[in-house]
């Protein structure tokens, strides 16, 4: 009796080449993508030639005055009499929150310098505002 010896196919799968190509398209998807903060408040900042210096990475409050002269504070609009109020609430008595503030280009200058006389009256120390770099 002569017996056969059966020749079985290999049937592993090396998923090796597959592993790396998701990797790859990770990697991709993951360098091309790109990120933009998202303002609720439609405004055309003014330009202006220097890059602005941002605040670290502390928690800031954003103040935003839009062309009708409507005052928003984190992107929530707030009456000219509870906006020293918010302040407080948001920056918890503390006068060294750093405050950005957002002002449409055609915005009046009477709304800008109430917002910043309210900050001055809280002795808010920190105050930047906000431009977008002038193209040349």
């Amino acid at each position: 009796m002569q017996l056969r010896r059966r020749k079985r196919a290999n049937l592993a799968v090396d998923l090796t080449p597959l592993i790396d190509v998701v990797f790859l398209m990770l990697i991709f998807f993951m360098v091309s993508t790109s990120f933009q903060v998202a303002n609720s408040v439609k405004l055309d900042l003014p330009s202006s030639s220097i890059s602005p210096e941002e605040p670290k990475e502390e928690k800031k409050l954003i103040i935003s005055v839009d062309k009708a002269g409507q005052i928003y504070l984190q992107n929530n609009p707030v009456s000219d009499q509870d906006l020293s109020l918010k302040i407080k609430e948001f920056s918890a008595g503390r006068a060294d929150t750093p405050v950005v503030l957002r002002a449409d280009a055609n915005a009046t200058h009477k709304r800008v310098v109430f917002v910043l006389d309210q900050l001055r009256q809280l002795n808010m120390s920190k105050v930047g505002i906000a431009t977008r770099i002038q193209e040349h």
